[in-house]
């Protein structure tokens, strides 16, 4: 059976796909939080962020030290520690929002664990679990290369 197009039919489909084409990409990005938050909207799951760069270890904050940044809370063990981060906190805030890093590099959006982390390059990089680091380690530039083609491609909330 063959389909018979007249010049109407063809024209609109034409305009029809040329509408489409003219839409800005955006139009059709996947929207997702800046930052991964725990379901009591806590960044890091409330750990202390600066943490990792001054103890060189996770610890948790505390809800008497929390800080709002981006529309996200973020819990600090100590004063001090809330401080150096509303002094600068993108040195501080995890990269790729706190997703993981290794599943971001695959186009994936996964909570990371504030436990499974590494820091390179003076920056901070969270993992869902412990395989994802072992895999940073073999490539890690080629991994954070991935993850922020993906992360760009995302509607970030501000």
């Amino acid at each position: 059976m063959s389909a018979k197009i007249n010049r109407r039919g063809f024209l609109n489909t034409t305009l029809a796909l040329g509408a489409l084409t003219a839409l800005p990409t955006a139009a059709f990005a996947k929207s997702i939080s800046r930052f991964s938050l725990s379901k009591s909207g806590f960044a890091l799951k409330g750990y202390d962020t600066t943490a990792y760069f001054q103890a060189g270890k996770p610890t948790n904050g505390t809800d008497a030290t929390t800080v709002t940044y981006k529309g996200a809370k973020w819990r600090f063990a100590t004063a001090q520690d809330a401080a150096l981060f509303q002094d600068n906190p993108e040195a501080y805030e995890p990269q790729f929002g706190g997703y993981c890093t290794r599943a971001m590099s695959l186009r994936k959006e996964v909570p990371g664990d504030p436990e499974v982390w590494r820091l390179h390059n003076g920056k901070l990089y969270v993992f869902f679990a412990p395989v994802g680091g072992k895999h940073f380690d073999k490539g890690e530039d080629a991994m954070i290369a991935l993850a922020q083609k993906h992360w760009d491609t995302l509607t970030k909330v501000s």
